[in-house]
């Protein structure tokens, strides 16, 4: 079975590696793959240039917006 984490991000530069590393970490019983997919809102701040670094990792999926939409578009675009 395969799990789906969908992560909105805005504006989260101090947080962002965190936050990535904590939900990498997570097992959950019967869960054998995971994908992690972070949505970046908009960012304004160093957000964008750290998201870069996972972009080779194959379990992380990164979608980027160039205008501020909300949580609610974000997850919508996530799905």
């Amino acid at each position: 079975m395969k799990l789906s984490i969908i992560v909105p991000v805005y504006n989260e530069e101090n947080t962002i590696n965190i936050v990535v590393s904590r939900v990498c970490d997570i097992q959950i019983a019967g869960i054998t793959n995971k994908e992690i997919i972070l949505i970046d809102d908009g960012s304004t701040d160093k957000t964008p240039h750290k998201l870069e670094q996972y972009i080779s990792d194959n379990k992380i999926i990164i979608i980027s917006t160039k205008k501020n939409a909300g949580k609610g578009s974000s997850i919508r675009k996530g799905l």
